[in-house]
């Protein structure tokens, strides 16, 4: 508004006595500051993009390690479980010989007992009391304990 004030005083003095007319601003202008404040902030900017480069490539070199622990992990499990496969047909295989030796035994048992007649009465009488059982025993599975139901070194919940 100061500015206004002179132009119109100087075009009333120009027409009056025919000077010239010089115009002064005063210290209110914004564009020394906006000049300044650009060149002030590009090494913040720069100070900040070096940080956050150098947090990037932290994580990615963090994500490579886990990623190849986890790999580590999953061989170590198919181990485990190649393992355990192994196991559990082995068991299986002593188990059916067991049955198989046990079967023979009973039968060598029968034919023994045939030639006695009072042994045979007696094992008949066995079979007629149970005759919905058959000749091979049902082979029970074990209850799994209590430590195995829930495992307390793995988070179970939903995120």
């Amino acid at each position: 508004m100061t500015g206004a004030l002179i132009l119109n005083e100087a075009r009333n003095v120009q027409g009056d006595l025919g000077a010239s007319v010089s115009v002064i601003y005063s210290a209110e202008s914004v564009a020394p500051r906006a000049t300044s404040r650009p060149a002030a902030i590009l090494p913040l900017l720069v100070i900040l993009f070096i940080v956050s480069y150098g947090i990037l490539t932290m994580l990615v070199f963090e994500q490579g390690q886990t990623i190849e622990s986890q790999r580590t992990l999953i061989r170590e499990m198919l181990k485990d479980s190649t393992q355990l496969a192994a196991l559990k047909d082995k068991l299986a295989r002593d188990d059916g010989k067991r049955l198989q030796n046990k079967a023979s035994a009973q039968a060598d048992q029968k034919g023994a007992d045939a030639g006695n007649p009072a042994a045979g009465a007696k094992g008949s009488d066995k079979e007629t009391k149970r005759p919905g059982k058959s000749a091979h025993a049902t082979k029970e599975v074990p209850g799994k304990p209590a430590a195995d139901l829930e495992d307390v070194r793995r988070f179970t919940g939903v995120i």
